[in-house]
C-alpha cells in the first residue's frame, strides 16, 4: 500500500501553502518531473542535424526518434517507437541492462558516413529507414529466432552488420544479401560479442570493429566453456523460469576472449595472439587511420598492467607500443585517438591523476598536454585543423563538470564553461558547432547548439523552470540542497550534500524539536553522488524524504571517484573499512545539528551502497538506528571477477574478502534492517540476499525483506520502483520515528537489531 506523504512538520497534511505533496507516484509518474530530456544525442555526419532520444509526454520511460533541423530551426519526430511490438528478446533486456538503459522503444540508433540513412534495433530486429523515408526492417527474427543485436552501419555504409545467434553477419543494403562472417558459433562459443564481464564492468559493449573503409573487421572469439554454468532463477509473477547463465565468480575462471581479423574481400583470417586469455581481458580495439594496424588494449588479470599492442590485420603479428602500470589497480578510459599525422592521442593517470598526452606514431615519446592535481574525465573531441582537443574534467573540484580544450601544439587549458553544475559536449564532425548539456542545482537538464567560440546557436531544450513546468507545482516546497566538507582522519576533503526540512532551524530554536536524519550512500568506487547537478536532491527520493520531515544527507566517503587516484584506492583490499569512518564523521556532524535527533539516524543505498549500509550496522553498531539495503552484495566471492578482482585481488591471496564480508561482523548488528531484491537480478545474484538472510535467522535478528519478482539489478519497472521507494519511506517511518514509545529504544538510546 502507498503510504501519504508526511509535510515537513510530519502531520502527513497533502496540501498547503507550498503546494501538492511530492509524492512517490509523482516523483516517478509522467512527464517527468525534470521536464523534457535527451538521450543519444548526435550530429548528423554533415552536421545539419541535431538527432536524439526523447520521452513521451505520457510515459517518462519510452523514448522515440527525433531531430532538430538547425537551418530551419524545428525539429521533427522520425520514428515513433509505439509504430513496432514491444516485444523484447532476452539479449536485448540483457545487454540494456549491462548500459544502464532504463527506457524502452527505441533506445539506440546510427547514422551512415553521408548521413543519409539511419538504422535502429527494435523487438530483436534491424530497421534502417533514409531521411524523409519509412523505416525497413532487415532481418527476421520471427524466423531466425535470434535477435539481432549491436547493430551499425560498417564505414561506406554499404553493411549494415549485427550479431545473432552467437556469430557476426553483414548484410548489403544494395544487394539485399546477409552474409555470414562467422558460422559455428553457438553454445558457449561466440563471435563478436562482449562478454558479461566486458560490458558490465569494463565498459566494453562491442566485440567487433570496423577499419576505415570497412577493408578489414576484427572480432573477438569468446569461448565461455569454463565459465561456471549457474541456474539463475528468475521468479515472476507468472512462474519460475530457470535461466542459466555463465557467470565468472571472483577468482574463477574468465571467458576465453581472442581476437581474429577478416580481410572482407578475401575472406582470409588472421588470429591474434595476445597470450593467454586467462591471464588478460580484451580492453579496447581501435584502429589507424590509413587500417595499417589495430591497436589493441590489454589489460592484465589482476589489472596492473595496460599494454597498448600494434596488431597486423594481414598476419595479427603484434607489437608492444607503451605500457602502463600500477601498484593498486588501473581505471580503462575511451580515450584514444589516432590523429591524420599518424600521432596517438592518449590518457594516462601516471602521476596520480588522469591526464592527457601526445605520443609519436609509435607511443615512444609522449607529451603531457593537461596537468595537475585535477582530473581530465573525457575526451569529447578534436579539431585537427584548429589544433585543439576538447575534453571534460573536474580542474575546478569533483563537484563541478566542465567543458575544455587544449592546443595541440601548446598545452594551454581553456575553460570553455564557467558556471558551477555539471556541464557535457558532443562535437560536431564537420561545421565547428558543439551540443552543450548542463544541469545545476537549480536547472533540470538543458541542451543547447554552441558554436565553436562558445557562442550559443539555439536551444534544443531550454527547460524553464516557469510555471508550464512539470516541477512548477512543487516549486514553492523545493528545500534546495546544502553543500560543505567535513575532513577524513587521513585530513582528505570530504564532501557532503545536506536537504533541511523547511523551519527545522527555528523549531529547534524556539521548541527544541529535532528531526530524524537519513544517509544515502554508494561509497564504491563506481560513483560518487555529491555533485552540483540536478538529480536526486532536487526531484527524487532525497527530496522526497526531507519533504517527509527528514533531514538527508549525502557523503562521498574515501574510495569514491573523481579525486585522483589515492582517494579512489584508500579501500583497495579492504572494502567496509574507511568507508566505515568517513561515514561515521558524516553522522557525528548530524548529530552535533541542534535541530537533528541524533538517536534516529537511518541510512540506505543499493548495489555497493546496499553493501555500505548492512556495513554501518555491523562496524558502526549503534549509529544508526535503520538500514535499507538495496540489492546488497554480502559476500565479494558471490560478484564477478572483473569489477572484484579490480578492488580486492585474488581470493586465494590473504584475508581480503574476509574481511571485506558483511559476515564477519553480522554477530555485531545493531538497529532494524530492511533488504530489497530483484528476484531476478543477474549481476548482484539473489543468492547474495538468501545467504544473509539464512544468517540473520540463524543469530536470531529479526528484519524486513521485499523481494521484487521479475526485477533486475536497476528495478527498471515503473511499478516496482513506486512500490520500492515507499516500502523504504514506511520502513523509515516505522523505525526513524518514535511516535512517543519508549519501548523502541534502549538505555543508550539506539535501537537494538530486531526492534520494531
Amino acid at each position: 500500500m502507498a503510504m501519504p506523504a508526511l509535510a515537513a512538520d510530519g502531520t502527513g497534511a497533502s496540501q498547503g501553502p507550498a503546494g501538492p505533496a511530492l509524492t512517490v507516484e509523482r516523483m516517478l509518474g509522467s512527464p517527468s518531473l525534470t521536464g523534457p530530456r535527451a538521450r543519444g544525442v548526435k550530429f548528423s555526419p554533415d552536421g545539419t542535424l541535431v538527432t536524439y532520444l526523447k520521452a513521451k509526454a505520457d510515459d517518462a520511460n519510452k523514448t522515440d526518434l527525433w531531430a532538430y533541423d538547425l537551418k530551419a530551426g524545428t525539429d521533427r519526430l522520425l520514428v515513433d517507437s509505439n509504430q513496432f511490438s514491444a516485444k523484447e528478446s532476452e539479449e536485448e533486456r540483457g545487454r540494456r541492462e549491462r548500459q544502464r538503459i532504463r527506457d524502452t522503444g527505441i533506445v539506440d540508433y546510427g547514422w551512415d558516413d553521408e548521413g543519409r540513412t539511419l538504422l535502429f534495433p527494435m523487438a530483436g530486429d534491424v530497421f534502417v529507414m533514409p531521411l524523409g523515408g519509412s523505416p525497413k526492417r532487415i532481418t527476421d527474427s520471427a524466423t531466425t529466432k535470434d535477435a539481432a543485436i549491436d547493430a551499425r552501419f560498417a564505414p561506406g555504409g554499404t553493411l549494415v552488420s549485427y550479431v545473432r545467434g552467437n556469430n557476426l553477419y553483414a548484410y548489403d543494403l544494395a544487394k539485399g544479401q546477409e552474409r555470414a562472417l562467422t558460422q559455428d558459433g553457438a553454445g558457449t562459443l561466440s563471435y563478436g560479442t562482449a562478454e558479461f564481464v566486458a560490458q558490465e564492468e569494463l565498459k566494453r559493449n562491442t566485440g567487433y570493429w570496423w577499419s576505415p573503409g570497412a577493408r578489414y573487421v576484427a572480432f573477438t572469439r569468446v569461448d565461455e566453456s569454463n565459465v561456471p554454468l549457474v541456474s539463475r532463477y528468475d521468479y515472476g509473477a507468472e512462474g519460475v523460469t530457470v535461466v542459466p547463465q555463465r557467470y565468472p565468480f571472483a577468482g574463477g575462471p574468465n571467458a576465453k576472449v581472442t581476437l581474429q581479423v577478416m580481410d572482407m574481400a578475401t575472406g582470409a583470417v588472421a588470429k591474434v595472439n595476445l597470450g593467454d586469455p586467462a591471464g588478460y581481458y580484451l580492453a579496447r580495439v581501435d584502429w589507424r587511420r590509413d587500417s595499417s594496424e589495430v591497436l589493441v588494449q590489454r589489460l592484465s588479470r589482476d589489472q596492473k598492467r595496460l599494454d597498448l599492442l600494434a596488431v597486423n590485420p594481414a598476419t595479427g603479428a603484434v607489437r608492444t607500443l607503451l605500457t602502463e602500470q600500477s601498484k593498486t589497480f588501473l581505471n580503462l578510459h575511451e580515450d584514444l585517438r589516432v590523429l591524420a599525422n599518424g600521432k596517438i592521442l592518449w590518457a594516462s593517470e601516471r602521476t596520480g591523476f588522469k591526464h592527457l598526452y601526445l605520443c609519436d606514431h609509435e607511443a615512444a615519446n609522449c607529451r603531457a598536454l593537461t596537468k595537475g592535481d585535477w582530473m581530465v574525465d573525457a575526451v569529447v573531441g578534436v579539431d585537427e585543423a584548429g589544433g585543439r582537443v576538447f575534453f571534460t574534467g573536474f580542474r575546478e573540484g569533483p563537484l563541478d563538470h566542465h567543458v575544455y580544450s587544449v592546443g595541440l601544439a601548446k598545452g594551454d587549458v581553456k575553460a570553455l564553461t564557467t558556471e558551477d553544475g555539471w556541464h557535457g559536449a558532443v562535437m560536431a564532425a564537420k561545421g565547428g558547432n558543439w551540443l552543450h548539456s548542463y544541469s545545476g542545482p537549480h536547472q533540470p537538464p538543458q541542451l543547447s547548439v554552441e558554436d565553436a567560440k562558445g557562442n550559443r546557436v539555439t536551444w534544443l531544450i531550454e527547460n524553464k523552470l516557469d510555471e508550464a513546468h512539470p516541477f512548477a507545482p512543487y516549486l514553492a516546497g523545493e528545500i534546495e540542497p546544502e553543500f560543505g566538507v567535513l575532513k577524513a582522519d587521513d585530513g582528505s576533503d570530504l564532501h557532503y550534500m545536506m536537504l533541511v526540512p523547511p523551519g527545522a532551524r527555528e523549531a529547534a530554536k524556539t521548541s527544541g524539536k529535532k528531526y530524524p536524519a537519513i544517509v544515502n550512500a554508494y561509497g564504491g568506487p563506481a560513483a560518487a553522488l555529491v555533485s552540483h547537478a540536478w538529480g536526486d536532491a532536487q526531484s527524487g527520493f532525497a527530496q522526497v524524504l526531507a519533504r517527509n520531515g527528514y533531514v538527508v544527507m549525502v557523503l562521498d566517503n574515501r574510495g569514491t571517484p573523481h579525486r585522483g587516484q589515492a582517494f579512489l584506492s584508500a579501500t583497495y583490499h579492504h572494502f567496509g573499512s574507511v568507508e566505515v569512518a568517513d561515514q561515521v564523521k558524516g553522522a557525528n556532524f548530524l548529530k552535533s545539528l541542534p535541530f537533528v535527533d541524533g538517536q534516529h539516524l537511518g541510512f540506505y543505498g543499493h548495489s555497493h551502497g546496499g553493501f555500505m549500509t548492512i556495513i554501518m550496522l555491523t562496524r558502526a553498531p549503534g549509529v544508526f538506528a535503520a538500514g535499507a539495503a538495496g540489492a546488497p552484495v554480502t559476500d565479494w566471492r558471490l560478484y564477478d571477477t572483473a569489477y572484484t578482482e579490480r578492488y580486492l585481488g585474488d581470493p586465494k591471496d590473504g584475508t581480503a574478502y574476509e574481511d571485506s564480508s558483511v559476515f564477519k561482523d553480522l554477530k555485531n548488528i545493531q538497529g532494524r534492517l530492511l533488504v530489497i531484491h530483484g528476484m531476478a537480478d543477474d549481476n548482484v545474484f539473489f543468492d547474495n540476499t538468501t545467504k544473509l538472510l539464512r544468517a540473520l535467522q540463524q543469530q536470531g535478528t529479526r528484519f524486513d525483506l521485499m523481494t521484487y519478482p521479475g526485477q533486475r539489478h536497476g528495478f527498471y519497472d515503473t511499478y516496482a520502483n513506486i512500490h520500492r521507494y515507499n516500502t523504504m519511506l514506511d520502513f523509515f517511518d516505522r523505525t526513524l520515528r518514535p511516535a512517543g514509545s519508549a519501548s523502541a529504544v534502549t538505555a543508550g538510546g539506539a535501537p537494538q537489531a530486531g526492534t520494531p
